[in-house]
């Protein structure tokens, strides 16, 4: 799409977008007004990109699986100028499409995990298998909160296969991983490090590795809360860019990127329950 009909969209449609979730925007002032940049976060929901493109008048182009551009969400997808990613097919493609638009000193959006941070249905079917003795699939959906972490579930994995957990804590655990994670660090049973580090999912190298080919800045965000109308806690904020040539390595450079959105989303939800 145009410059110029994504210009059109963004002034119609970012005025409506904050006031329906009343969207509260944090350091918005991080984000270079020219120049090329990645805007880089956390992803939890379908809208996620929606938060930033709403938080500058730049047009950015946002990196997201095919799949949606083929669902119900596609016209909008395609009106904000994303990037079509086929994650089985030649993903390659879309790769250079984004740093094409980054040589152009554009702005490209993506969230570095590389999905988003909740449980996909074959992780339920593997967790049911705990429960399938006792109850029917569809009501162990309907015990698992919607909002459960995939990244915690991860940790609660690992413990559990390091036998730092029992089998019946690990079935209690899964139901509410959020507290559990909480209550094992209170325990001192995990470190605090490993507390904090289960919000996210690890981040893929694509972002650090195509601002190191296009000399593009990446600036880091979070988002928490949730999309309903007149939300309390829905929120964005930016840190201050990220030069990857200040780092000795990519390896460097995509922690110190994790780290900074990391620390972002706990402030948003620091924030959000004072």
């Amino acid at each position: 799409m145009s410059n110029l009909g994504y210009q059109i969209g963004r002034v119609f449609g970012t005025p409506y977008f904050k006031k329906h979730y009343n969207l509260k925007i944090i350091n918005k002032e991080f984000i270079p007004k020219e120049g090329p940049i990645l805007l880089c976060g956390n992803h939890l929901h379908v809208l996620d990109q929606f938060p930033v493109i709403a938080s500058t008048s730049r047009t950015s182009h946002w990196m997201a699986k095919k799949e949606y551009f083929d669902g119900k969400l596609g016209p909008l997808f395609k009106m904000t100028g994303a990037i079509s990613v086929d994650r089985f097919g030649d993903a390659k493609k879309a790769e250079i499409e984004a740093i094409d638009y980054l040589n152009q000193g554009s702005a490209v959006g993506l969230f570095p995990e590389g999905t988003r941070n909740g449980l996909k249905e074959e992780k339920l079917q593997e967790l049911y298998e705990l429960y399938s003795s006792d109850i029917s699939y569809d009501d162990f959906k309907k015990l698992m909160p919607k909002n459960t972490l995939a990244s915690q579930i991860n940790l609660l994995d690992k413990l559990y296969k390091e036998e730092k957990i029992t089998r019946n804590e690990y079935k209690s655990y899964i139901l509410s991983a959020k507290n559990a994670v909480h209550e094992l660090c209170e325990m001192e049973r995990i470190t605090p490090s490993e507390c904090e580090d289960s919000i996210l999912l690890p981040f893929k190298y694509g972002a650090v590795s195509m601002a190191s080919k296009t000399n593009a800045k990446i600036v880091p965000f979070g988002v928490t809360g949730h999309y309903v109308k007149n939300s309390n806690d829905l929120t964005v904020s930016f840190a201050k860019p990220l030069d990857v040539n200040n780092y000795n390595s990519l390896e460097e450079a995509n922690l110190a990127l994790r780290e900074n959105v990391k620390s972002l989303v706990k402030q948003n939800i620091n924030s959000s329950i004072k």
